[in-house]
């Protein structure tokens, strides 16, 4: 696929789309013309929509590698790769086991580097493609009570932006998407969000979820806006590294130019609870 064929309807893989953004994202490229596959651990558990569901874990390799085989076989080709599975569980260092770490790790971190994996034989054959890997506002700044999560999507993008560099000349892109927390109509915490299971009823960890959850009911960014950033992204001719979405543009900066101290009173105002 040449830079010159961009334009053209594609085709897209979205891995995690049984739900929330990549539900709607594989929604809108349909809309927007596109052939799309979703994935999800078990489609048996969800209801035949208008676009096709394949089965895939990222924890498992032997898995991604069949979902990349029957898209391919599916669409014809896999021009675009965006991956949404995501995992987060809060709590302090010391309430987090290794367990919990490594689950985080093996999803979010090996598991965008399965899905790379697979991506990158089938994109190369084809003569190019676009993979988008998700980050966030935690991709950008370390949250106290969020470490597992905070440092897997700060190894996210540090994988993907080597990824960028080692793939650039086969006409391969690799894009690193970094909206902050969306709106969406769902429980404060549940599969999307996991407390420790060490964490006690007075841990403050319970307090930075009631913030996450009050900053996720006001925030002005949903999935459909998310989703439309992207199908620009796909249809861009010049795509950046980066596109950093709504406060994650003015965190950017500060973190790149402001004293630890400014950050340090930053993250402050974050866990300290009101008196």
């Amino acid at each position: 696929m040449s830079k010159s064929d961009r334009s053209k309807p594609q085709t897209a893989l979205i891995c995690g789309a049984s739900g929330g953004l990549g539900e709607v994202l594989a929604r809108t490229l349909l809309s927007r013309g596109m052939t799309v596959c979703g994935t999800m651990r078990n489609p048996s558990n969800h209801p035949q929509g208008d676009f096709r569901m394949l089965a895939m874990d990222v924890r498992d390799a032997v898995s991604v590698n069949a979902c990349f085989q029957s898209a391919r076989d599916a669409m014809g080709s896999i021009d675009v790769v965006v991956n949404c599975v995501n995992e987060m569980i809060l709590g302090s260092v010391e309430e987090l086991s290794v367990e919990e770490i490594g689950g985080v790790y093996d999803i979010n971190v090996v598991g965008t580097a399965r899905i790379a994996k697979a991506a990158l034989p089938i994109m190369r054959e084809q003569g190019g493609g676009l993979v988008v890997s998700m980050s966030s506002l935690g991709g950008i700044l370390a949250v106290p009570y969020l470490s597992a999560y905070t440092s897997a999507k700060f190894a996210i993008e540090a994988f993907s932006e080597a990824l960028y560099h080692e793939v650039k000349a086969d006409n391969i892109d690799i894009v690193i998407m970094q909206p902050v927390a969306m709106r969406m109509d769902r429980a404060d915490v549940g599969d999307h969000l996991k407390v420790a299971a060490g964490v006690g009823k007075d841990s403050l960890t319970h307090h930075v979820v009631s913030v996450m959850a009050k900053d996720t009911r006001e925030s002005k960014l949903t999935p459909q806006r998310v989703s439309e950033a992207i199908y620009d992204v796909i249809k861009s001719k010049n795509r950046k590294l980066r596109y950093p979405m709504d406060r994650a543009k003015v965190v950017s900066k500060i973190k790149r130019l402001a004293p630890q101290s400014v950050i340090d009173k930053m993250i402050g105002g974050l866990i300290s609870k009101p008196a």
